[in-house]
């Protein structure tokens, strides 16, 4: 069995590496769900370019993309509502990122947090 000084520079190791992440957490602003997609489309004028030429095709247009009540919803966004729902939506995927961090971390410390509870039950 590890020796208790051992354990407890583990635990240090680990709480630091835990505190960075929670700091990272602090750090991320609004979030937002779902994902933002660039459409170019042809309009409804058949004598358009936008239908002889794919190149010529309108946009971009943004669109969010969610599900809600677990239905898939779309909105078609203004330049700058876009421009900041993207930034939240980037938000959201860093702090997804850090939970599963968090939770990763988690899993391998509780194997030196049972080690140090029963070193302390021993005395």
């Amino acid at each position: 069995m590890a020796s208790a000084k051992n354990l407890n520079e583990r635990m240090q190791v680990y709480q630091k590496r835990y505190q960075k992440l929670t700091a990272r957490l602090s750090e991320t602003g609004f979030i937002w769900p779902g994902h933002i997609q660039r459409r170019y489309l042809t309009c409804g004028k058949p004598n358009c370019v936008c239908h002889k030429d794919p190149e010529s095709r309108h946009g971009p247009y943004a669109y969010w993309t969610s599900k809600e009540n677990g239905k898939t919803v779309s909105r078609l966004l203004r330049p700058e509502e876009a421009d900041l729902l993207e930034q939240w939506i980037v938000n959201r995927r860093e702090l997804e990122v850090v939970i599963r961090q968090m939770k990763d971390l988690s899993k391998k410390v509780v194997s030196v947090a049972l080690k140090m509870q029963k070193k302390a039950k021993m005395g």
